[in-house]
C-alpha cells in the first residue's frame, strides 16, 4: 500500500501509479475534477467559476466526494455547498418532496469559505461540516414536515486571483516607511523566492537589494524539489506563484510560511493563510499580490515605532500624529 499527502507533486503520482500499476495519464484522468465515472455526477465549468452535482449518492460518499473534488484545486479559490433532499409528512409517508441542490434551497454556510491551503479544506470545510447538524441548515414548506434523507449535494468553487508576485504592485507609504517590512525591489515576479532567500541567509545586516544570487538559489532548490530542469529563462520568465502552491514551497524549503494582509487605511493586520507545519515560521504581507517579508510580525500587528525617538503607538494614525511634532 502507497500512502501520499499531497498527489498534486509528480514524485508521488509516480508512486501511486506504479503501486497500482497504471499509466500517468490513467491516474491524471481519475484525478480531474471532471472525471464523470458517475452518471450522477454532473460538471460545469465557467470562466469565474466551476460546479460539482452530485445526485443519488449515499450519505456516506459525501466526505470522500467532497474531498476529492476540493484536492484537485491549484488555485485559491471560494466554496459553498448545495444539498439536495427528500422531505416526508410526518402524518402522511406517502407525501414527500424533493429539493435539488441549489443555493436558493440551501446552503451549508452562511458565507463563501476562503481556501488558501491544503490544511484549510479540512479545517474549514471537512471538519467544520461534520461538526454541523446539516437537517437545520434545510428550508421546511412547513412544520408538518420532516427530513427523510439528504441525496445530493452541489459544490460551488469560485475563483480567485492571489498569485504572489506582482513586480509592479504599488506599495503604500504605511507599508513602505514601516521598519518591520521589507519590500524588495526589481523582484521579477519572485517577491516570494525573496522572502525565503532572505529570511533562509539569517543575514539581517545583508543589504535585501543585494540578494539575487540567494534568490537564484532558492528557485533552484524549488526547481529540483518539482522535478523541473533549472534555465536562466525559465529563472527570468516565472510567474506569480499561487497562494495554494505555498504547501509544496513549505515542503521544499521546510519552512512554515503565514501570510498576512494590512488595511492601508487603519493598519490593521490579518492572517489570511496560518500555516499548520511544524518548521520554522517565516512571515510574508500580501498587497496587491506582492509579497513583503515580515521582520517581527508582533510589532506589525499591533505597535507602530516613531524611527527618531523609538516611541510606540498603537496605531498607525497616531504614530503619524507624533511624527509631525517630534
Amino acid at each position: 500500500m502507497v500512502y501520499v499527502s499531497n498527489l498534486s507533486r509528480p514524485t508521488n503520482q509516480k508512486l501511486v501509479a506504479k503501486q497500482y500499476k497504471v499509466s500517468i495519464e490513467t491516474l491524471k484522468k481519475h484525478m480531474s475534477a471532471d472525471y464523470k465515472a458517475d452518471f450522477k455526477y454532473r460538471f460545469y465549468n465557467g470562466t469565474h467559476m466551476e460546479s460539482h452535482l452530485y445526485e443519488g449518492v449515499e450519505p456516506s460518499d459525501f466526505y470522500n466526494k467532497l474531498e476529492n473534488v476540493l484536492s484537485t484545486q491549484t488555485s485559491a479559490f471560494k466554496i459553498n455547498i448545495a444539498l439536495g433532499y427528500e422531505l416526508v409528512n410526518k402524518t402522511d409517508p406517502d407525501d414527500t418532496r424533493y429539493f435539488h441542490p441549489n443555493l436558493a434551497n440551501t446552503y451549508v454556510f452562511s458565507s463563501l469559505v476562503a481556501i488558501n491551503s491544503r490544511a484549510d479544506i479540512r479545517k474549514k470545510v471537512i471538519s467544520e461540516i461534520r461538526s454541523m447538524e446539516l437537517a437545520n441548515k434545510l428550508n421546511y414548506p412547513s412544520s408538518g414536515y420532516k427530513l427523510k434523507t439528504i441525496t445530493g449535494f452541489k459544490i460551488y468553487i469560485y475563483y480567485r486571483n492571489h498569485a504572489l508576485g506582482d513586480s509592479e504592485a504599488v506599495t503604500p507609504k504605511i507599508i513602505r516607511d514601516n521598519k518591520y517590512v521589507i519590500n524588495f525591489p526589481r523582484t521579477n515576479n519572485k517577491c516570494v523566492f525573496h522572502c525565503i532567500a532572505w529570511h533562509s541567509s539569517k543575514n539581517s545586516k545583508k543589504d535585501p537589494r543585494k540578494i539575487q544570487a540567494e534568490v537564484k538559489e532558492a528557485f533552484k532548490r524549488y526547481c529540483s524539489f518539482k522535478g523541473i530542469e533549472y534555465s536562466l529563462s525559465l529563472f527570468r520568465g516565472f510567474k506569480p506563484i499561487d497562494l495554494l502552491q505555498f504547501d509544496e514551497l513549505e515542503d521544499c524549503f521546510q519552512l512554515s510560511i503565514n501570510v498576512y494582509k494590512m488595511d492601508v487605511a487603519t493598519g490593521k493586520v490579518e492572517c489570511i493563510r496560518r500555516s499548520d507545519k511544524e518548521y520554522e515560521a517565516v512571515d510574508i504581507l500580501s498587497h496587491e499580490n506582492h509579497a513583503l517579508y515580515i521582520k517581527s510580525i508582533d510589532m506589525l500587528q499591533s505597535k507602530y515605532q516613531c524611527a527618531k525617538c523609538e516611541m510606540v503607538f498603537v496605531s498607525s494614525v497616531k504614530l503619524r500624529d507624533h511624527i509631525e511634532g517630534c
